[in-house]
């Protein structure tokens, strides 16, 4: 196990290159109580302090409690430095007080340490601080539920997503034609109901029709590929799609800073088996 007191001067002398950024200078630094572009010229002093402070504490039987704050500070400045990157420091912090969502957020990050969770969250932060009111209080509540095995499955079911949003119902039917990259992927219909649980995805089936007077042809986005549907009748006015499941406004805030992966195979079956009455592929 890490001595504490090594992991917090580890974090600290590994934010030394964006100490001076306004994410630090504007918050973590307060939220600290001394400022880290200052720990060159003060690193022995302050590493000193830190030891001092932890001896002190344990003399005293509160050794846990002095270790519970250097794991806060170690994960809020590791996730900070990993903001930094997001950060455009062109523009003056906006970050109001009632800003509730980002200073949830910077509370939350004090509790992780999971290196996965702390790039996502370090990427919301900065999102956030570069334009807030970029994500709703809906989000904040599920990123807390949300562990290294629930953001890995997000991640992992992603990769069915079509024009960004939605998957199609039948694909939880596990139709013969899809069981075996689904049986790859580890995904069914329990996958999507943890998802729906934490909020992620919207809780019911929808189903939705367009209007297309115009008899314009519909495209269907999956990553950079598409298909292409025109209508085969010449009086067909509505575009019918297929049920779905749709991500909810938390789901589509959070899956932006994910990197699902392209599947050949399903793109193969959304060719073959997405069907919208009265419309043919023509690409």
């Amino acid at each position: 196990m890490i001595d504490p007191t090594t992991a917090l001067t580890t974090a600290i002398e590994n934010s030394a290159k964006v100490a001076n950024t306004p994410l630090f200078s504007t918050v973590i630094d307060k939220l600290l109580g001394f400022k880290i572009s200052e720990w060159k010229a003060q690193g022995d002093v302050i590493k000193k302090q830190i030891l001092d402070g932890y001896e002190e504490a344990k003399a005293k039987g509160m050794g846990t409690q002095y270790v519970s704050v250097f794991r806060s500070n170690t994960n809020l400045i590791n996730i900070g430095v990993r903001a930094a990157e997001y950060i455009d420091d062109s523009k003056p912090n906006e970050i109001r007080f009632e800003n509730d969502f980002f200073w949830g957020m910077i509370e939350h990050a004090k509790e992780i340490s999971n290196e996965e969770m702390q790039e996502l969250i370090a990427k919301i932060i900065a999102g956030e601080y570069n334009r807030p009111g970029s994500y709703s209080m809906s989000t904040l509540q599920s990123i807390k539920m949300l562990g290294k095995e629930e953001l890995e499955l997000f991640e992992t079911i992603a990769c069915l997503l079509i024009n960004g949003e939605s998957i199609p119902k039948n694909i939880f039917s596990l139709p013969d034609n899809a069981k075996d990259f689904l049986g790859e992927l580890k995904i069914d219909f329990g996958s999507l109901q943890i998802l729906q649980n934490l909020g992620i995805f919207l809780p019911n089936d929808m189903t939705r029709s367009i209007e297309n007077s115009l008899k314009q042809k519909f495209l269907l986005q999956y990553f950079d590929h598409r298909i292409i549907f025109e209508p085969t009748h010449e009086n067909n006015f509505i575009i019918k799609l297929p049920d779905f499941y749709a991500l909810s406004t938390t789901g589509r805030q959070i899956v932006k800073h994910l990197n699902p992966k392209f599947s050949n195979k399903y793109f193969s079956w959304l060719k073959e088996n997405y069907k919208i009455p009265n419309y043919k592929i023509i690409e």
